[in-house]
């Protein structure tokens, strides 16, 4: 099987929200850089624009939960985003085959960071930060997958949710780290996170971001006014609200 033909199959699956067997279970080896390829053609296949990226595993303590070992990352468009009005939003998960929600901290790029920025090099060029929710989808069954099946797979990608932007402040990187989040399902906390889970806080998140895409040769770079939502904050030890301030978001989950 080909990489145009890996594509077709995902883009069928994704299109009529029906599970498939893992290419990786079926023999099909695929190398992380040929599920680039396949997710850059199934991103032509929906005719979507690429408007920034999301990034994924992210957090190692989810690692052994679905038998991954590294991050990976997807690209996303203005058709799979949603701005919440007044932090609240609704969504549809009728679309999607096996969706899960994620907490995330999402940053909008004013410019592109250049070469191998530092932590602060990055931070100058944000223009805005904002929690928000990723909707992920599996096209495989129970959640069972390699790494290349989810880049083949648009790293996942369903929905992002995004809430009220921020503007950067001092000590940014720091307070990212150290900025918590709750996540609740009528008034029922569900789970608590914090942003020293993904890769070390989400600045260095877009660190790992930038070098992995300047290793994959065909991969599209980062643009000026790219999203980047850097992936699923996980429990801490401890709650203890974050100092960033960043708005509460709600979201109606429908089914139809």
């Amino acid at each position: 099987m080909n990489v145009d033909d890996v594509a077709l199959e995902v883009f069928g699956a994704i299109k009529s929200a029906n599970q498939i067997q893992p290419f990786s279970e079926r023999g099909i080896n695929l190398s992380n850089s040929d599920a680039y390829q396949v997710a850059r053609e199934l991103f032509r296949l929906r005719g979507w624009e690429n408007v920034g990226r999301k990034i994924g595993f992210t957090n190692q303590f989810i690692w052994p939960i679905y038998s991954v070992s590294e991050p990976m990352w997807g690209a996303f468009s203005n058709s799979s985003v949603v701005y919440a009005e007044n932090n609240n939003a609704v969504v549809n998960l009728g679309e999607f085959c096996e969706p899960r929600i994620e907490p995330e901290i999402v940053i909008g790029l004013k410019e592109c960071p250049q070469n191998d920025p530092s932590i602060e090099q990055v931070v100058k060029c944000l223009d805005w930060v904002a929690s928000g929710f990723e909707i992920v989808d599996s096209i495989y069954p129970n959640w069972k997958f390699s790494v290349p099946d989810t880049i083949a797979a648009g790293g996942l990608h369903g929905k992002l949710i995004i809430g009220q932007k921020v503007k950067p402040t001092k000590n940014l990187n720091e307070l990212l780290i150290n900025q918590r989040v709750c996540l609740s399902k009528n008034s029922e906390i569900i789970e608590k996170g914090i942003g020293d889970k993904v890769l070390n806080g989400p600045i260095s998140a877009i660190q790992y971001l930038l070098r992995g895409i300047k290793k994959e040769l065909n991969e599209s770079r980062l643009s000026d006014g790219d999203i980047v939502t850097t992936g699923h904050l996980q429990m801490p030890s401890q709650y203890i609200q974050g100092k960033l301030g960043l708005p509460c978001l709600k979201v109606l989950l429908i089914q139809r």
